[in-house]
């Protein structure tokens, strides 16, 4: 990774109790809610599985850095060379639609948070993952589901756990967990503040006010019930067949 000292947050900061949070200014106020329902399931899986050598495949601005930096021996952040996030962490610019750049086996861990949604042949980019990782690596990730068009034009598809589960055991990565996250009232309450919360003066207040209802267990059960049919989206880790 370039230049890691001088890193800072910027999609999600780090509170007082280790938990990540949406930056205000960077992530949209409507936004707010699904980045944090979505790093609450990612966070943790991060934290488990991240070791050695790990490649952060899209990295943009790498926001997840604070959670695999003091578990990983080594570094590698590559983004297409468009990319709106900035390059100044970016160790190589690659085109994720036209291979990797690196020899078999060369990672222990692959991040590849919320980008192939917007991978043309995610097919291929997954097969490339697994050539480059080294056996019994993993592969952790997260894409979006019932979620709005973004990064227009490059926004090219959305999964099923079905079609994860296939397209990742194609590419010789057996799937360890593939869950949901949200379900059909986090995906009404995302629809309402990306219409209703405009400003980050009202989607302060608004969601102070909706975290002690998403802990409620009738929230908590209904949001679990219907997550299988109304996810947000999904978070997935997947290992390395060994050779």
């Amino acid at each position: 990774m370039r230049e890691p000292e001088s890193w800072q947050p910027s999609k999600y900061r780090v509170d007082a109790a280790g938990r990540l949070r949406p930056r205000p200014g960077y992530v949209l106020p409507g936004s707010r809610f699904v980045c944090q329902r979505s790093v609450d399931r990612l966070a943790p899986l991060i934290r488990a599985h991240a070791v050695g050598r790990l490649l952060d495949c899209g990295c943009g601005d790498v926001p997840y850095y604070a959670l695999y930096r003091d578990a990983c021996d080594a570094v590698t952040c590559i983004d297409w060379e468009a990319s709106s996030h900035g390059a100044r962490h970016v160790d190589q610019a690659v085109d994720l639609n036209a291979g990797l750049p690196f020899a078999d086996a060369s990672f222990d861990t692959v991040l590849l948070a919320d980008v192939l949604e917007h991978i043309v042949r995610p097919w291929q980019l997954l097969a490339e993952i697994g050539r480059v990782l080294a056996p019994g690596g993993r592969l952790i990730g997260s894409v979006p589901f019932l979620y709005w068009v973004h990064e227009a034009p490059h926004d090219h598809h959305r999964y099923t756990r079905f079609a994860l589960d296939h397209h990742l055991r194609a590419a010789g990565l057996i799937p360890e967990a593939i869950q949901p996250y949200g379900g059909y009232p986090d995906l009404l309450i995302d629809l309402v503040s990306k219409q209703c919360l405009r400003r980050d003066w009202m989607a302060g207040p608004a969601l102070a006010l909706l975290e002690p209802v998403v802990r409620l267990g009738p929230y908590r059960r209904w949001s679990a019930r219907s997550a299988e049919t109304y996810p947000l989206g999904y978070i997935f880790v997947a290992t390395r067949l060994p050779a």
